[in-house]
């Protein structure tokens, strides 16, 4: 019992070695806690970069120096159609990138090649275009590292974008040769017209810069001798002409259409020509009006003839005034001559009737007859105020109650309704006649028709309104309108100006309220009818 009882250095010793265990377990303990902390947290990172790798478009994959895989990214179906697993399988790079296709020993120098590019095929056969990144990660360990990127549909946009932009340069070229030759081919035509027609063009000052040869025909100057002057030196400073040609200019800096004018030009010798002008502004690539081009037309000749017919049919309207109060005072006489007068008046081109205050007709000459397409028994004895617009009847009938013997002419333009319904404008003069006692006994009238002139009166007033409303239009609602006329929708002038609808909306509401239209089709018939007179 004295031999099993240990001692006190024993029980010491036996003390500390149980002590050392006790913190050697302890020990083991705070390891396992820390190392399950760290497998949780390496767990999740690990789940994190799989959900990264699998949401990204670059595929990842490693390799070693032999070139066998040992990473692929989840994502890599996504370019080769493969599963990652199914990669990996097959161990080796050049299942789904072809083999050798950078330098190994440009590698080893830079560390990194980027963006070489690749064609492949995926599982199902399709090409694909990918630009790859190649990185040494560890140069003792041998590893490498792959960013595959699929380029497909980037070069298919870019090679679209080449050969749209192309086509379109090759069309702009053929159109641009295509006017530039119909131009030149117009102005050799126009320039071999020596006595008639020239070219012209000038800055927006007025300086020109450019005068055709057969301006020296028409003005006895060359073109040197007018080339760099302003065309307003060779006006004469005291013209009416040239307030007009001053609107006129105005009306192209303001970019509006000008309709075709005239103008007395001074010739070298000092001769007026008279003149008439067609022109159009010139734009840069910005819009911006930069010149003005035009053709000159010398109707000299024909003004003349103008003003002749012109003053003889003022005579002639005084010898029928005359002449009507010769015959007024001696009716004997002119019984007698009746059939000479008559066929004076019937070869007259200009409407001659006679008519009583009641409308009925008396007399009509041939020139009428044609123009109303009826045989002279067929309107003898019937009324013409019938076919006269109510409104204008009325107008006729107060005139009429004016004329007295010491004024027996009145003037009167008035509508008529003819036979196949249209409305045509008629000019009249009519002189009443009166006996030796002051009594009426009819009337003799003098028309012919001014139709063509009424509505040339009035296309030009609608024109001008048209133009004047035009001029408070912006640049913006300018664009707009082009468009709306054209037929194109909100949303695709929006897409066509890179506005929104919203903003075209509300440029178009701006711009159908200043020109007073409510409509669309009332939109295209004003354009239209600023395009015409820019025409003709």
């Amino acid at each position: 019992m004295a031999q099993s009882r240990k001692t006190n250095p024993q029980l010491i010793e036996d003390n500390h070695r149980l002590r050392a265990q006790v913190a050697q377990l302890e020990d083991r303990l705070d390891h396992l806690s820390e190392h399950g902390t760290a497998a949780k947290a390496l767990h999740h990172a690990d789940a994190l970069h799989r959900e990264v790798m699998a949401s990204i478009s670059e595929v990842i994959l490693i390799t070693d120096d032999a070139g066998r895989l040992t990473y692929v990214s989840p994502n890599a179906h996504l370019i080769f159609g493969y599963s990652a697993a199914d990669i990996l399988k097959h161990s080796r790079l050049s299942c789904v990138l072809p083999g050798e296709f950078y330098d190994r020993d440009l590698l080893e120098q830079r560390s990194e090649i980027s963006n070489i590019s690749l064609q492949i095929r995926d599982s199902v056969g399709r090409a694909r275009s990918l630009s790859v990144t190649v990185r040494l990660l560890s140069a003792e360990h041998g590893r490498i590292l792959y960013v595959c990127r699929d380029v497909t549909e980037r070069i298919k946009v870019e090679l679209d974008y080449e050969v749209l932009s192309l086509t379109l340069e090759r069309r702009v070229e053929e159109q641009t040769r295509h006017l530039r030759e119909n131009r030149d081919r117009y102005r050799r035509l126009v320039e071999g017209l020596h006595d008639e027609y020239f070219f012209y063009s000038t800055d927006m000052d007025g300086l020109i810069i450019y005068v055709s040869p057969s301006s020296h025909t028409i003005f006895g100057r060359t073109p040197e001798q007018s080339v760099g002057r302003n065309w307003r030196e060779f006006m004469d400073p005291t013209s009416p002409d040239l307030e007009h040609l001053e609107q006129i200019h105005l009306l192209r800096c303001a970019g509006l259409p000008t309709p075709p004018y005239r103008a007395l030009i001074p010739h070298a010798n000092g001769q007026m020509r008279m003149m008439e002008f067609r022109d159009s502004t010139l734009r840069d690539a910005d819009g911006k009006i930069i010149a003005i081009e035009g053709i000159g037309k010398d109707i000299t000749e024909r003004f003349r003839a103008e003003e002749d017919l012109r003053k003889a049919h003022e005579l002639l309207e005084q010898r029928v005034d005359e002449r009507t109060v010769e015959l007024t005072t001696k009716n004997e006489q002119l019984r007698e001559s009746q059939e000479r007068y008559l066929s004076v008046i019937q070869d007259h081109l200009e409407f001659i009737i006679r008519w009583r205050d009641d409308g009925i007709r008396t007399f009509v000459n041939e020139s009428y007859c044609s123009y109303v397409n009826t045989a002279s028994d067929e309107l003898l004895g019937t009324s013409f105020m019938s076919a006269i617009v109510e409104q204008d009847l009325e107008d006729l009938h107060r005139k009429l109650e004016t004329v007295t013997v010491d004024k027996p002419v009145v003037v009167h333009e008035h509508r008529t309704i003819a036979r196949d319904g249209r409305t045509v404008w008629e000019h009249w003069t009519h002189r009443a006649l009166f006996n030796s006692a002051g009594e009426l006994n009819e009337f003799q009238s003098v028309g012919c028709d001014v139709t063509d002139r009424h509505r040339q009166e009035e296309h030009a007033v609608a024109l001008a309104e048209a133009s004047y409303l035009m001029k408070s239009l912006t640049e913006r609602e300018l664009d707009v309108m082009r468009h709306v006329v054209a037929g194109d929708a909100n949303k695709v002038v929006a897409r066509k100006l890179g506005l929104s609808i919203k903003t075209i909306e509300k440029h178009r509401g701006s711009l159908m309220k200043k020109l007073h239209v409510r409509s669309v089709p009332e939109l295209v018939r004003l354009a239209l009818l600023i395009e015409n007179a820019l025409q003709q």
